[in-house]
């Protein structure tokens, strides 16, 4: 297991130190090298700050108290390894750095003669064209590593001639590509790659090298820059297709209803091995938000791993390249690094790549990041940092085969950060001379990469004939593929499936008593709460049809019943285990650290079950979740919010993935969010989870949305959305003061028979004395069964809205059917501009009759602030239902 400390952990290491201090050899061998080089860099800097003091040179040892020619060794050495990077030739448009006076032997009182041939390789190791940032590692074990990958003179060998050609071949086909599409389709936007051509060749001997070592799968995500490049030139999308696309003579039958632009496709690709294997590149699409793919590349990753088995991590390789000016900007790019080894979203480490233009859309680097390197973010969690000169292919080879080498070892993150330009303004109809003049006359007259390139390939042998015909080739490849292109192209989309009929989601007796058998299982030794062991046993026989099932015990029995029929289970989010109103407790936490789980028994092979509590996150693990179902779409994959409101931290992916990506790029997706919503007194930060925005989203058969008000229904749309042929994001609306509501409750007959109900009809029956229909959704609707009760009224019916959509149209009719009174209200908890009034008043239809509402006025808040006014409007609404009045003018109004 490798050891990580932080700050948490600083005494531990401070009492190590003294250890070793006294007895070097009692610590451990990465511990004694890690403290040497701790020492030498105190010396060195007191050495340093000595040497300014003085103009007269330090000759020989004689200035070093203690250490003698040894540790000089050790503190000249340490300088370059930890400040190497400083003076490294990163800038592909500007010279190197000047040698500061920390990384010359002088400094230490060395001569040249007390250099050994592998000291004097230093300069280039750390400060040639790749510039690497080890003061940031943690961990012993990672730093010993790195400075043993990048001092080994194998790994510095002269690049062998295959390599050298992929490198250039790749180079030439990035730019060809970039400067064909700039010439025949004269400023339209294509978001160009152009000064980090190198990522092409890199991408593509990188998928050679995973697959060589039993890599399966590589799941990319990149922002719209550079992507067309990847898309065609690594993913093998077809060029005939593209430049159809850009001439407008694409056509696509089928498919998405809406389409999206030609920078935020996706694609997947299967790569057929020299050793007869397969390897699966995925670039995952992507709207214009950047870096929002992220954490579905992840969650991707994560389901394909634990589709392989125990070693599926080092089989997936998650791949994210970044922007300079997104990757320290972004805040989900520290949600997602903040998950890289907590246990349920670990994926066996990321690489990074980050392609930095030096420039994002008109800022400079010192207006879009505080920190040294756009890659500062990356600090916090103690990887490798390696920055590279994009004009050297060789170097950025190297760097990125250590990288992914480091990510293969330890399992967790590495970062590349690819150092180049911007050849073109923001997009191709941008002028970036009106902000960077000087910047853009310097990259106009800068070769391109590949004319960069050749000359050391010529240097080395490599015959111009050779290197004219790989370029004479690609451009007879896109000038044969524009031919084809402008005579019109035509392809199929993808097709979503006829709407299929709902599954069957009720199960047998023996179904739900090998749940109840499994919460009576608690293992040996276990020792937990008093209240916990009774909730269990409650809940065993509720299973049992001892008593009603209550909310906590008909979710589980969903998941125990989906397990048992292999589906796999995934729940994450704040608090899931227990449950944020303690309803679940589908993880157990007894004394001594032993935690239960007992639905996990019942996993019957392939399914799995997760359920784990999150970061402190949204935006990142939603998206997350996301990835998830996308890359498992037989599972049920479920996020659930502490509180529903939560769920606006994480919006672009609700707005940009959740309810588009179908209608965009014919993505299919089965995601459940389940949003704790209900109008209690609790102020207006956690009662609303904000119904209105999720139906402002609802059209084409996008979403499934819903507000079950029983433990049976929420039971059966769980099943449904696991066993659903058609994958559709749900969001369900849960209730909290009902999860203990002695009137919610279902029997267990309910669960074994029936089915998910989009509308209930009112339980006390249709009658001839009705005068008034009121419908409403949620936990309003035990408020207004038990004022009815308390007045003894009888001419009120009450009719559930379960469903809101796909708006259940037929149900409702047939249920409104049944009465002889066409005065229909709408009741809500929510604010007249908030929860499903609008939503319901558009679907309304005139024929059954006019609907008015009744409900809280509008407002610029969700809830009271106070639990006194909560209740004077709750008695206000139920007042003006039960009263004789009908609704006031203003509330009739549309």
């Amino acid at each position: 297991m490798v050891q990580v400390f932080d700050a948490a952990g600083v005494g531990d290491v401070e009492r190590l130190y003294q250890q070793y201090l006294s007895q070097p050899d009692s610590v451990g061998p990465e511990w004694r090298q890690y403290f040497l080089g701790f020492e030498a860099g105190n010396v060195a800097a007191e050495l340093v700050s000595a040497r300014a003091e003085s103009a007269a040179p330090m000759a020989g040892g004689g200035a070093l108290t203690g250490g003698g020619e040894a540790l000089a060794l050790w503190q000249y050495r340490h300088a370059w390894r930890t400040l190497g990077h400083t003076v490294a030739h990163l800038n592909p448009l500007a010279g190197a750095p000047k040698v500061s006076e920390q990384l010359k032997p002088e400094t230490y009182g060395l001569t040249a003669a007390a250099l050994s041939e592998a000291d004097q390789r230093l300069a280039q190791v750390w400060g040639g064209k790749v510039g690497i940032e080890t003061s940031q590692l943690r961990n012993p074990a990672w730093c010993a590593w790195v400075q043993a990958w990048w001092e080994n003179p194998a790994n510095h060998a002269p690049t062998g001639r295959p390599t050298q050609l992929a490198l250039y071949r790749g180079l030439v086909e990035a730019n060809a590509f970039e400067q064909f599409l700039h010439k025949k389709f004269v400023g339209v936007k294509r978001f160009s790659l152009e000064g980090n051509d190198v990522v092409v060749p890199l991408l593509r001997l990188l998928a050679e090298a995973f697959g060589a070592v039993g890599g399966q799968h590589m799941v990319l995500g990149m922002a719209h820059r550079g992507r067309l490049n990847v898309l065609c030139n690594v993913l093998h999308k077809p060029l005939t297709e593209l430049l159809a696309a850009f001439g407008d003579t694409l056509t696509t039958e089928g498919g998405p209803t809406g389409g999206d632009v030609k920078y935020h496709l996706g694609k997947t690709y299967v790569q057929h091995l020299p050793d007869g294997n397969e390897l699966e590149l995925q670039l995952l699409f992507n709207p214009s938000h950047l870096e929002a793919v992220n954490p579905m590349v992840l969650g991707a990753a994560r389901a394909k791993a634990e589709a392989l088995g125990n070693d599926g991590a080092k089989r997936v390789l998650p791949i994210l390249i970044h922007g300079d000016s997104a990757v320290s900007g972004q805040g989900v790019v520290a949600e997602c690094n903040n998950l890289m080894t907590l246990p349920a979203y670990a994926v066996g480490g990321t690489l990074h790549v980050v392609l930095n233009n030096q420039v994002g859309f008109t800022a400079n680097p010192e207006d879009a990041t505080s920190g040294t390197y756009c890659t500062d973010i990356f600090h916090a969690m103690g990887v490798p940092i390696v920055h590279v000169n994009a004009d050297d292919p060789e170097a950025c080879w190297r760097a990125l085969r250590c990288a992914w080498e480091f990510r293969q070892q330890f399992g967790v993150d590495a970062v590349v950060d690819v150092v180049g330009y911007r050849r073109w303004g923001h997009n191709e109809g941008d002028d970036p001379t009106f902000t960077q003049p000087d910047l853009y006359a310097q990259i106009k007259r800068h070769p391109v990469p590949d004319a960069v390139y050749r000359p050391v390939l010529e240097q080395a042998g490599v015959p111009r004939a050779e290197l004219d015909a790989l370029v004479q080739g690609f451009q007879a490849t896109l000038d044969a593929a524009l031919k084809t292109a402008q005579a019109g192209v035509t392809v199929q989309g993808a097709k979503a499936a006829a709407s299929p009929r709902a599954p069957d989601t009720k199960v047998d007796n023996a179904a739900m008593l090998a749940v109840a058998k499994a919460w009576r299982a608690a293992p040996k030794g276990f020792t937990g709460h008093d209240k916990v062991l009774k909730l269990v046993q409650e809940r065993a026989e509720m299973l049992e049809g001892a008593h009603p099932l209550n909310w906590g015990a008909a979710e589980t029995a969903a998941y125990g019943t989906l397990l048992q029929e292999g589906v796999p289970v995934r729940l994450t989010g704040q608090d899931v285990r227990r449950g944020t109103f303690s309803h679940r407790h589908a993880v157990l936490n007894g004394t001594g650290g032993i935690t239960w789980s007992p639905l996990v028994a019942l996993a019957k092979a392939p399914a799995t079950l997760t359920i784990e509590n999150s970061a402190l996150s949204e935006n990142a693990v939603m998206g997350f979740e996301y990835g998830v179902a996308l890359a498992r779409p037989q599972g049920l994959t479920i996020w659930e919010a502490q509180f529903g409101d939560f769920a606006n931290g994480a919006q672009v992916v609700i707005d940009q993935f959740m309810a588009s990506a179908e209608a965009k790029w014919g993505q299919m997706n089965g995601l459940t969010l389940l949003l704790p919503h209900g109008y209690e007194g609790q102020g207006p930060e956690h009662s609303s989870a904000r119904v209105e925005r999720f139906l402002q989203l609802c059209a084409q058969d996008n979403l499934r949305v819903a507000m079950p008000s029983t433990p049976a229904q929420v039971f059966h749309l769980l099943r449904q959305q696991a066993k659903h042929p058609q994958k559709r994001p749900l969001v369900i609306f849960t209730p909290k003061s009902l999860l203990r509501l002695p009137a919610a409750v279902s029997p267990v007959s309910q669960l074994l028979q029936g089915a998910w109900q989009p509308v209930l009809a009112d339980e006390a029956g249709a009658t001839q004395s009705v005068r008034k229909v009121v419908l409403c959704a949620g936990k309003v609707y035990y408020d207004l069964a038990a004022r009815r009760a308390a007045d003894k009224r009888d001419d009120v019916a009450l009719v559930r809205l379960e469903q809101f959509y796909p708006w259940p149209e037929q149900e409702l009719a047939r249920v409104l059917g049944a009465f002889k009174t066409k005065n229909y209200v709408w009741v809500q908890e929510e604010p007249r501009n908030m929860g499903a009034w609008q939503h319901v008043r558009d679907f309304w239809q005139n024929e059954w009759g006019y609907v008015s509402y009744i409900g809280r006025p509008a407002s610029a808040t969700p809830a009271a602030g106070t639990t006194s006014q909560h209740a004077r409007e709750q008695a206000a609404i139920l007042d003006q239902v039960f009263g004789d009045a009908p609704a006031s003018k203003q509330q009739e109004s549309a």
